[in-house]
């Protein structure tokens, strides 16, 4: 393997060669991701396949289905775990859930929320679970719905059984697990309770409209695998998307450009969570709005 390694190389020209290629032969357009994510990824499935060359890996792909799928899915942003980060949810859940349910009853609004790159479920269903434990403090909830998207079709089919191994789930705590998942065998499903709040659909961030009248968006460690032009688009998409609270929550590696700082204030610069300026101080060009 050794051998192996020291013989291959992904180039820039190599690069351009796979976006067009699994634009082709997979209908995904990758051409907004970092060409050094790409290289890293692809550099990774050549030595699986010991292809030594581009031009190898390339004949590969177009003979093997199973390759194909391999290479998606060494693409998708799909790593995830359960309550992942937890001082970091803790931080969410003080300085937005809470204060978004209470403002929505007071109000008697309902309040939207979009998991935008919600991978195998786990984000979404985090975030069902501490609301349903809100309610147990506030006696009720605010009508919620919380949409989940990806790009990744065999994720969302994850998500939507909703069944996960024991390493999905190492961050739960132990009356967590008990009052929210189901043992069955080696697994843990998430019950009905929490997945009649969530709702699943593929939806590509970079070339979509964004989903309209969104009170929080959770779009967390996806943009670092973007260009900086896509992520002020979709960071823009985003900002025609809120409404108020709107609350916009990144990853922990993540952070708004000078651009998008216009957008955007600071809630907390730790826990990365933002809230929208007013629209009235910003002369910004708007995507056209959809309803999920």
């Amino acid at each position: 393997m050794k051998q192996v390694n020291s013989m291959i190389s992904v180039s820039d020209r190599d690069a351009a060669l796979l976006k067009l290629l699994v634009k082709r032969k997979l209908g995904i357009d990758i051409s907004s991701y970092k060409d050094s994510f790409l290289k890293r990824r692809v550099y990774n499935r050549m030595l699986a396949c010991r292809a030594k060359t581009i031009f190898e890996y390339i004949k590969i792909l177009e003979k093997s289905s199973e390759e194909r799928k391999q290479l998606l899915d060494s693409l998708s942003i799909n790593v995830s775990r359960f309550f992942r980060d937890p001082f970091l949810w803790k931080v969410i859940r003080m300085k937005v859930l809470e204060s978004a349910v209470k403002e929505a009853l007071n109000k008697g609004r309902r309040l939207h929320i979009w998991s935008a790159g919600c991978a195998d479920g786990q984000e979404p269903y985090t975030i069902a679970i501490i609301l349903m434990e809100i309610a147990r403090i506030t006696g009720e909830l605010p009508p919620i719905k919380i949409y989940a998207t990806d790009i990744d079709e065999s994720a969302l089919q994850t998500a939507k059984f909703a069944t996960y191994t024991k390493s999905d789930i190492e961050d739960v705590p132990l009356d967590i697990l008990r009052e929210y998942f189901e043992f069955t065998g080696s697994t843990y499903r998430v019950r009905m309770k929490v997945r009649r709040l969530v709702t699943f659909k593929k939806h590509d961030l970079t070339k979509e409209p964004p989903l309209n009248f969104i009170n929080i968006i959770f779009c967390r460690n996806v943009l670092i695998y973007f260009d900086k032009t896509t992520q002020y688009n979709v960071i823009k998409s985003f900002y025609s998307s809120l409404i108020p609270p709107a609350y916009l929550i990144l990853g922990a590696t993540e952070t708004l450009s000078n651009e998008a700082s216009n957008l955007f204030e600071v809630v907390d610069g730790y826990a990365k969570i933002y809230r929208k300026k007013s629209q009235t101080f910003f002369n910004i060009k708007v995507n056209r709005l959809r309803e999920f």
